[in-house]
């Protein structure tokens, strides 16, 4: 029997099950307005792994994205409302949910890597937080996890004690600017994206506490490269 064509959406829930979508150029008006607030959305940095659609593959991000925030494990977007399998902003919906058609995807992978914003296209000139996200770059360098993936294969003890350095240097500017500015975790993970050390448990590294600081140690086997916390593009 002949299988009948897709044309319509079905509800199943599924895209917005596998994350939130990055936001374009068009979208700004949603998060100047109000509709997308800062405490919903998440800074994907330059060099951080994440799925890419059009290579199909877990790769780091070639330029800065922005993306509506994920929840629980496999980063379900966080306007997804599983009781009706419905978007609970459709009316104000980012332009990726608009043109995406999971039978007819071409429109939607068209939108991979054109047009991103970026948290410099949303602070404005004169927001006070504005100038953080400028320090923090010069201080905090997002470095490219893939080639630091390969690096730690090697388990050399001196690449691990300098990403250990990096580590507690990211971590103290946060804990200086949140509690300065009292900002939430959600607003910090606008602001500066994840942590460096939850970006590095991805690829298989422990982190612990000690009177120093946090201590990087690494495990003898690494986690499958397309596993451990890394999001969809």
């Amino acid at each position: 029997m002949k299988r009948e064509q897709q044309t319509e959406c079905k509800r199943c829930g599924i895209c917005c099950q596998k994350g939130g979508p990055a936001l374009h150029g068009q979208d700004l008006a949603l998060v100047r307005g109000g509709q997308l607030p800062l405490g919903d959305l998440i800074t994907i940095r330059r060099g951080e792994l994440a799925y890419n659609p059009l290579s199909d593959r877990i790769e780091p991000v070639l330029a800065e994205l922005v993306k509506i925030r994920g929840t629980g494990q496999e980063w379900c977007c966080c306007y997804y409302d599983p009781a009706s399998k419905g978007c609970s902003i459709y009316g104000n919906r980012p332009m990726a949910c608009g043109v995406l058609k999971c039978w007819q995807p071409e429109e939607t992978l068209a939108l991979v890597g054109q047009d991103l914003l970026r948290r410099l296209d949303i602070l404005q000139e004169g927001d006070p937080l504005r100038p953080l996200v400028l320090e923090y770059e010069l201080a905090c360098p997002g470095p490219d996890m893939g080639e630091v993936e390969k690096s730690l294969a090697g388990q050399d003890e001196s690449v691990l004690r300098a990403l250990e350095n990096q580590v507690n240097i990211d971590i103290a500017f946060r804990n200086r600017v949140v509690q300065a500015y009292n900002l939430s975790l959600a607003n910090e993970l606008f602001l500066f994206g994840r942590p460096l050390f939850q970006l590095l448990q991805a690829l298989g590294v422990v982190v612990s506490e000690s009177p120093q600081g946090l201590r990087l140690t690494i495990r003898k086997k690494f986690p499958s490269p397309n596993r451990g916390g890394r999001v969809r593009r």
